[in-house]
This record gives C-alpha cells, sequence and structure tokens, in this order.
C-alpha cells in the first residue's frame, strides 16, 4: 500500500497491525487494521491529534509495539510544529532500544523451547532498520552529517539484504551527506554501488522508461521522507569550504583562499521536483537514470573536473528531455559559475525557474547574490543576500513545518556569505556578527576563526575597537579541551573566565579575541593534516589490495579493455574517477596549505600587536618553515621576524632577513612577482569602503603590497635599521630609493626626516615633515589609519 503524503512528507501505514501476533478472532484483526488505516488518513490530513489518540487506542490492543510507538513519536514530532527534532531523536533511539530488546528475548525463548539449535527469529518482526533510518534522516535535517552519517554506514555496510527502496534511501542519503561534507572518496564508494545494484540496463532501457518493480513497499510506511541536499562544509562549508567550504576558484585556487573571491553557491537539491523528497520521487528507470546522472555531475564539480562535469551536464540535459530539467539547469549554471562566465551562470539560473517555488527562491537569491559579488556589484549583492535570509525565514514559519524545510533552510550559509560581502565591504563589525552566527555550523572549520580574525584585524586598522580591549591586558588567552567523544569541546579562558568558543555570547572583537580565534584555526587545521595522512596510509594499503585484485583478474582476461566504451555507456571510467580524486586531493592540500599560510602570517601580526616579539619570531619562522610557501607570505614572514628582531634589539640578525632580498650592496630584487600578486586581487565597487591609498585617492585592489611596494619597503625597512645602528650615510641612499617607489608612505617619509636631521640636513627634513598627512600603510604589515 502507497501511503506517502506530499504534504507532510512523512509516511505512516498500518504495519503495526499487520506485524503484531495473528490473533484467532479474525474480527480483532480487522479492527485493528482498520484504526491503524484511520490513524494514516488522520495524519495525511494533518489531524495530528486525532492520529494520536487513534495509535494509543491501537497501543493498547498491541502494547508496547515498536512500530505503533515509531508512529507515535513522528506524530507526536508533527503535532508539536517540528519544534523539538532532539526529542524525536531520543524517542526513535529508546523505540529502537526496545526492538532489540524484543528481539533478543524472542531469541531466547526460541533457544529455550528447542536447545542445541540454531535459534532464528524473523527479522521483519523486529526490524529496526526503518526507525534507524529516520534518526539518519532527521540528523541530516538538522545539518548534523557526522552524526548522520556514523548511523547510516552500518546499514551500508550490510545493505544486501535490505528492501531495495529502503537500499535506495540510504544511498541517496549518504550521496547527500558525502556531498554535505566534501567526502569526494566516500561520495564515489556509494555511487559505485548504486550504479552497480540499480544502475544496469541505462543504456538499453526505453527514453520514456517503465516503472522498476518494488517488492515489500510496506516496509517503507513508517519512513519520514529522506533526500535532502545541503552544500556543508563544511563548509563554510566546505565546509572550505567551503565550511562548510568555501566554493574554491577553480581556475586558480591561490585566490580563494586569502581574497575570498568565491562565495558558496547552494545547488544540492533532489532533483525532478526540487520540494520532492525521495519517498515522493518515481522510481522509473529513466528518473533513476537522470538522478545518478545528475549526481555524477555533482561529484565532477565537487573535485573540480570541470571539462568532464560540461560533457555530463549535457547529457543529463538529454535524459531530462520532457521532464524537469531544473537541477540539470542549476548545475550547468554552478559549472558556469566555476568557468567565470557570470552571464551565461545568470541566464542558466533565471531558466531554471527554482525562483518560482517558495521552497527554492532562497537558493535563486543566494546564487544570484554570489555571481554579482564576483562581478563586484557589492550593493546589489547585499540585496540579493537579504532576500535570500527572508525567505529561509519564511520557509521555517511555513504552517504546517515539514521537516524537509529545515534541511532546506540555508540561512546559515548564506549569513556566511553575507560576512565575506561585508568583510569584502569594509565593515569588519558586520561581518563579524554574521561570522559568529555561521560558526554554530562552521565552528570545525578553520577558515570561520580565520575571518573572525580578519574581522577583528580589520576593525583594529579602522580605529574601530574599544581602547581597553587591547592595551589593558595583553595576556594570552588559554585554551582548553574539554568533554569526550561527541560532547569535546574546545573552550577559552581569559582573566580566569571560561566562555565556550560557540556560545551566543561573543566577546567583543579585539586582538586578543583575534589571537584566540587563530590559534583555534591552526589547532583545526593540524587536526585536518593529521587525519590526512592517517587517510593517506589506508588508501595507499587498500589501493595495494586493489592492484593485487585487478592483476589477479587480468591473468583470467577479466579486465575490459575499452573505457571509452564503458563511459559512453554512462558509466564512470575508473582512471577518469581516480585522475578526479587524485587531482581533488591534491587542490584540497594546497587549499590547507594556503590558509596555514594566512592563519601563521596573521598570528604573527597580532604577536607584534600584543608586544609578544618572541612569540611573533617564533610563528614567523615556522611559516618560512613550511614547504613550498607562497612568494607572498615567504615575504611577510621575512618582514616580521625582522620586526620581532628589532624589538628584541638583534638588528644584525633582523637584517640578516632583510638582506635575503638584497642585490648587491644597495639594492633589492622583487620579493615576488606580478604573476604572484595577482591572484590575490580583490574586486572593487563604488560602494564598498575599502581603505583608500592616498597616492590615487581609490581603494587599494589588493589585500598585500604590489611587487614595486613591496621593494620599496624593504629598502625603507633596512634604511631605519641602519639608521638605528648610527649608519646613517648607508641609510641615506635606501630611505631615497624607498621614498622613490612609496611617495607617499609616511613611515618611509618619517625615517627620512630622521636620517637628514641626523646628517644636519634640517631643511630636507622641515620639507619632508609638510608632506606627513595621515598614515597610509605600515610596509610589510596590514593597512592602519592614524592621525
Amino acid at each position: 500500500m502507497d501511503s506517502r503524503d506530499s504534504s507532510s512528507s512523512v509516511i505512516l501505514s498500518p504495519d503495526a497491525a499487520k506485524d503484531s501476533s495473528l490473533s484467532e478472532d479474525a474480527a480483532a484483526i480487522s479492527v485493528t487494521s482498520a484504526l491503524a488505516k484511520y490513524a494514516l488518513s488522520s495524519f495525511q490530513s494533518g489531524k495530528f491529534e486525532e492520529c494520536i489518540d487513534i495509535l494509543i487506542q491501537l497501543n493498547q490492543k498491541k502494547l508496547n509495539d515498536p512500530k505503533v510507538l515509531h508512529n507515535m513519536a513522528i506524530a507526536e514530532y508533527f503535532k508539536n510544529g517540528c519544534s523539538n527534532s532532539k526529542k524525536l531523536v531520543e524517542d526513535l533511539n529508546s523505540v529502537k532500544k526496545q526492538s532489540e530488546e524484543l528481539a533478543s528475548a524472542a531469541k531466547e525463548q526460541v533457544e529455550a523451547a528447542n536447545p542445541g539449535t540454531n535459534a532464528s527469529v524473523s527479522k521483519d518482526q523486529f526490524d529496526s532498520t526503518v526507525t534507524v533510518l529516520n534518526i539518519a534522516v532527521t540528523w541530516f535535517h538538522l545539518h548534523q552529517y557526522t552524526k548522520s552519517l556514523s548511523i547510516l554506514e552500518p546499514l551500508f555496510q550490510n545493505i544486501e539484504p535490505l528492501d531495495e527502496t529502503i537500499a535506495l534511501q540510504i544511498c541517496f542519503l549518504l550521496l547527500d551527506i558525502a556531498l554535505a561534507c566534501r567526502d569526494a572518496v566516500k561520495f564515489f564508494a556509494v555511487f559505485d554501488y548504486m550504479d552497480k545494484a540499480f544502475g544496469g540496463g541505462f543504456g538499453s532501457q526505453d527514453e520514456n522508461g517503465s516503472t522498476m518493480q518494488h517488492s515489500n513497499l510496506s516496509k517503507t510506511s513508517s519512513l519520514l521522507s529522506t533526500v535532502a541536499s545541503d552544500t556543508l562544509k563544511s563548509d563554510l562549508t566546505a565546509a572550505d569550504s567551503s565550511l562548510c567550504e568555501e566554493t574554491l576558484d577553480y581556475d586558480n585556487v591561490l585566490a580563494e583562499i586569502e581574497a575570498e573571491k568565491r562565495m558558496k553557491p547552494v545547488g544540492h537539491i533532489p532533483a525532478n521536483n526540487l520540494l520532492k523528497t525521495l519517498g515522493e520521487r518515481s522510481f522509473s528507470t529513466i528518473d533513476l537514470k537522470l538522478e545518478l546522472q545528475l549526481y555524477k555531475v555533482r561529484f565532477l564539480l565537487l573535485t573540480r573536473n570541470l571539462k568532464l562535469a560540461k560533457r555530463e551536464v549535457k547529457h543529463a540535459m538529454n535524459i531530462a528531455q520532457k521532464r524537469d530539467s531544473s537541477m540539470a539547469l542549476l548545475l550547468k549554471s554552478q559549472l558556469e559559475y566555476a568557468h567565470g562566465n557570470h552571464q551565461k551562470a545568470i541566464k542558466l539560473l533565471l531558466v531554471s525557474g527554482i525562483q518560482k517555488e517558495a521552497g527554492t527562491t532562497g537558493i535563486f537569491n543566494n546564487n544570484l547574490g554570489c555571481i554579482y559579488y564576483q562581478l563586484g556589484k557589492y550593493q546589489s549583492a547585499a540585496v540579493l543576500f537579504s532576500n535570500a535570509l527572508r525567505s529561509c525565514s519564511s520557509l521555517r514559519k511555513e504552517k504546517p513545518v515539514k521537516l524537509f524545510s529545515l534541511s532546506q533552510d540555508k540561512s546559515l550559509l548564506i549569513t556566511y556569505n553575507c560576512g565575506l560581502l561585508y568583510l569584502a565591504c569594509g565593515k569588519p563589525l558586520l561581518a563579524a556578527q554574521c561570522f559568529q552566527k555561521a560558526s554554530i555550523v562552521f565552528c570545525k572549520q578553520p577558515l570561520i576563526w580565520l575571518r573572525i580574525a580578519e574581522c577583528c584585524m580589520m576593525a583594529f586598522q579602522k580605529g574601530l575597537l574599544e581602547k581597553g580591549n587591547n592595551s589593558a591586558d595583553r595576556s594570552e588567552i588559554r585554551l582548553h579541551v574539554i568533554g569526550k567523544g561527541k560532547w569535546r569541546q574546545l573552550m577559552m579562558e581569559e582573566n580566569g573566565h571560561v566562555e565556550l568558543s560557540g556560545s551566543t555570547q561573543w566577546p567583543k572583537l579585539s586582538l586578543p579575541l583575534a589571537r584566540v580565534c587563530l590559534s583555534n584555526g591552526i589547532y583545526l587545521l593540524n587536526e585536518s593534516l593529521l587525519n590526512d595522512s592517517k587517510s593517506d596510509v589506508e588508501s595507499t594499503l587498500s589501493l595495494g589490495i586493489n592492484e593485487t585484485k585487478e592483476a589477479s583478474s587480468s591473468d583470467h582476461g577479466e579486465a575490459s579493455t575499452n573505457s571509452d566504451l564503458k563511459e559512453a555507456k554512462g558509466g564512470m571510467n575508473q582512471d577518469i574517477i581516480q585522475n578526479s580524486l587524485s587531482s581533488f586531493k591534491d587542490i584540497r592540500s594546497l587549499e590547507k596549505q594556503l590558509i596555514k599560510q594566512a592563519l601563521l602570517a596573521n598570528m604573527a601580526y597580532i604577536e607584534l600587536e600584543l608586544e609578544n616579539p618572541i612569540k611573533a619570531l617564533s610563528v614567523a619562522n615556522s611559516l618560512l618553515q613550511l614547504p613550498d610557501c607562497s612568494k607572498i607570505y615567504v615575504f611577510l614572514g621575512h618582514i616580521y621576524a625582522a620586526e620581532a628582531l628589532c624589538l628584541l634589539n638583534r638588528p644584525v640578525d633582523a637584517g640578516a632577513h632583510l638582506s635575503a632580498y638584497l642585490l648587491g650592496q644597495n639594492d633589492f630584487k622583487l620579493p615576488y612577482a606580478q604573476e604572484d600578486f595577482d591572484p590575490w586581487r580583490m574586486h572593487i565597487s563604488s560602494d564598498c569602503e575599502e581603505t583608500l591609498d592616498s597616492s590615487t585617492g581609490n581603494a587599494r585592489d589588493s589585500v598585500f603590497l604590489k611587487p614595486e611596494e613591496a621593494r620599496g619597503a624593504l629598502f625603507a625597512d633596512l634604511a631605519a635599521l641602519l639608521a638605528t645602528q648610527g649608519h646613517h650615510d648607508q641609510a641615506k641612499p635606501l630611505i631615497t630609493h624607498a621614498l622613490a617607489l612609496l611617495p607617499n608612505n609616511v613611515q618611509a617619509t618619517v625615517t627620512a626626516v630622521y636620517i637628514d636631521l641626523m646628517l644636519g640636513r634640517s631643511q630636507d627634513a622641515l620639507a619632508r615633515l609638510k608632506q606627513c598627512t595621515r598614515v597610509s600603510f605600515v610596509p610589510g604589515r596590514l593597512e592602519v589609519r592614524a592621525s
């Protein structure tokens, strides 16, 4: 009996009556069955109180039947407006435990009645698979992907005996979790199984497709609707990305991590009808083929294989002919966005039609906002993000509330995007508020901590921090790890006061807070790198086993020699998959390297500002020791190390860091080339509040100095160093070079004034002093303003 309900996205049925102990009285069975059907009808009509009353009557006839209790838990949940999902999980866990206890007791009875024999109990009678799956579904809708995954993995490991419909639900949910967690390896393991188990004969099927036959559809009768999709990393995510990790600039990863050129487009929502859940999807062969094809495209987008993704999305469009192609168009829009074809991405997004559906309006506005951000139209992007948040808010207020609406609520992801936008517009206080809200789900992503630290630093530059927050107390904030397992939490202690890092009561922005955030980011990143190294070892062992199997298979003539033919038929060629996975692994590794460089460079800056030169020197040296460190960060490492050594009264050692770029006695080479600098250029919008470059009156277009400016900073720093040692004659030509490259830099001008005074050139010094107006840039450091 198909008893799905499209309005509530929950399925109930009279299974409890069917699975009860057989009664000799046929009339009693008939009454029980009628009650169960009546309960189902009431639930589908949204009459949850009436449904619960009927289920109570059923429970009296079938005392403590797990399936009745299961349905009661779901009905209670919807009666209360889906407001207490954790209570639902507790109730379902209780039902699961009861099923296991009943199964164990039944087994003991059989063994007692038949000693010495292998006791067997009907699996269907006490099967808790549906209950376990619903627990995983609930955690998924609450964006608790790790919890959901830990529950689903045992089911997937023993998926063969399960009903085909339930197996499909498990697999689709695992695919969405893998995408949300940006776990390409896990995704492929599940997809490969589905392609083999459910994808056979795709090439020979008629395009109209025939409906697949499923046995025991009643087994799904108690299922909550299953698969919805999400993008978290994360996340923010990604996490990276995208974070939730941040969605990366596919053409230049370097530009993403620091300059934040990409934001988070949202596109992972079910195919066919965008608002349908798996329980409501049609399982015709052609629809399942389209579904798997769309997941294949999402996998290729995740692993940045854009060339193959372009071909596969065309194939998806062909399959979707005369069907709903919204998802295919949305993915094609994301593909064009990844390629930087923003106008084409906008057109495809509009054609997809997702803006017409109430449940996907937020996704539409968010994605369009990301595109406008990329085009440098910050004000338009802000309006679109605001509309997206408003759509998510209305989704949460829907009556009756749908559990599916919770997973479609992308408000925290969009809030993170708002934070990036405000940061780009030079509004650190607003950006920090957004990041702190988003930290509820992104707290284990290093990038969220880097962003909050950047907000503190920008607020410091702009003079927006309260005076007591930075100078009055420069003592370190200590970190503590408390609890074990899932209760393990990171805590921080300042002046004997302990606060949860994910608390809603965030301390005010300050440089000490920036240090805490950077420490959190470094800790999380090191943990991630450690886990990566462990997985590399496991992958190597697995690869050796697979290679042995492949060699054995080849010896028996079982290996396929025509991979192109296999690929053309819709299969995912193993070589292409392995190349995609390997490439994705390399990209992720590069992302983490760049994040670590940013974290360490910012930490060195903070320690210098907090007058901790010893720690600043240690962090700067750690930055310089990173393998394959980018030239820009190597430059910053030398500058920060030199400044720390000067503060420690070690000018000779400081000079050694600056002399790394010396050419002869009085010249410096460029610390980095234009091609190293270009990826870090930012979008400049007329409505942003970036720090102005006093030499042009325009907003600076990068977070770093241009190569020639960096060279000028080296001249100025070495001149200042020589001047403090009394070598004014040697310092004079250096500061002259510095001013030629940085004519409006106040620090260089002040150094030149000092040297002129020491050399007795008071008139030259007076003329230079008249040029001093406002601080524009601290050599090698972030921009600041001062009177």
